[in-house]
């Protein structure tokens, strides 16, 4: 058999799996891991351990934070890095850790409305639902000058929201 041509005895193993399952043999393999197969089904007797979820999880933010202290350390006037790491508090259930990292965000960069809008989530979280509404009112007016409707309406929802819990 010269190289380059495909095995006959692979080819018909193939063949033989697609008419007999409607998929190539190798694509229905099972992967244990996953909980579905490599065909996309679901399979349902596979047992995902929650606490090892919640601690790869816990791992994997701690290494994210621990990255965007270390790029503030080397780059202190990066507005993008304390704003990643107010939304990674955000994500880690930290709100007042949140609110002075969007702080620093806004400080560095006052007419981002997208920092002042995760603020407001962040001191919402944090239940100071007056600064909330001072900053989500400030990213509202932000968004609307610079004609971002999508984030204008996204703001306006959220004070909606704040509105409503008083």
């Amino acid at each position: 058999m010269r190289s380059g041509n495909f095995p006959i005895a692979t080819g018909l193993i193939l063949v033989s799996g697609f008419l007999l399952t409607g998929y190539p043999a190798g694509v229905t393999a099972m992967d244990r891991n996953s909980g579905y197969n490599s065909a996309g089904n679901y399979i349902d007797e596979v047992v995902i351990d929650e606490k090892l979820h919640k601690e790869l999880a816990t791992q994997r933010l701690q290494k994210k934070h621990d990255e965007y202290i270390e790029k503030i350390r080397k780059d202190p006037n990066n507005y993008l890095y304390h704003f990643y790491l107010g939304n990674l508090y955000l994500e880690m259930n930290r709100p007042h850790e949140a609110v002075a990292a969007f702080k620093e965000t806004v400080r560095l960069n006052p007419q981002d409305g997208k920092a002042h809008y995760h603020l407001g989530k962040a001191y919402g979280r944090a239940k100071d639902s007056n600064k909330a509404i001072e900053h989500i009112e400030t990213a509202s007016r932000i968004f609307k000058e610079n004609l971002d409707l999508h984030w204008h309406t996204r703001a306006r929802n959220l004070l909606r929201q704040f509105s409503e819990q008083d």
